[in-house]
């Protein structure tokens, strides 16, 4: 440590907040019982339908915002912003309503943007490949896939990436 700068020195909270946070009988009840994962379950079916149209309406709104990117090179930067922000959104929800490998496709678009700074064609080609994929898994109800498939896609995403990432 530098000269003058003292060590951490660590605070120990409360014995009611620690109560409550490692849930003591004074705490919040966190079991699942199946009760409570019934009503989970109930919610999550009741919004399904929401879902579907959220994810949608979020893929529609990247598929605009390629085509804005293609049309105005200049504009691409704070358009990237936009389309990594849709994602990570349908990437926090794809696990939740039973749809892990949207989630996964989400992850690899965030991801890939992340590492860019202005895309270029190819760039763009590729982040289409996702949301097209992404349109792909939705409307063919593909929650369940199997292993060898996800592998496979995921696969030829991460190859299309690794090809176009370092292009200027």
């Amino acid at each position: 440590m530098a000269k003058g700068i003292s060590k951490p020195r660590f605070i120990k909270a409360p014995q009611d907040l620690r109560q409550k946070a490692v849930n003591f009988s004074t705490g919040l009840d966190v079991t699942l019982t199946d009760e409570v994962r019934a009503k989970i379950d109930s919610v999550i079916a009741e919004t399904a339908d929401e879902f579907s149209t959220e994810i949608l309406n979020n893929l529609r709104e990247m598929r605009i915002q390629v085509k804005a990117a293609e049309d105005d090179p200049l504009s691409r930067i704070f358009i990237m912003e936009t389309i990594s922000e849709l994602a990570f959104d349908i990437k926090g929800m794809g696990g939740t309503f039973g749809y892990p490998l949207l989630s996964e496709l989400a992850k690899s678009l965030k991801d890939f943007i992340a590492k860019l700074g202005i895309p270029n064609e190819a760039q763009l080609e590729v982040i289409s490949i996702h949301i097209d994929a992404m349109y792909v898994v939705l409307a063919q109800g593909i929650n369940k896939p199997s292993p060898k498939m996800e592998k496979e896609l995921l696969e030829n995403l991460r190859v299309a990436v690794d090809r176009v990432k370092d292009m200027a």
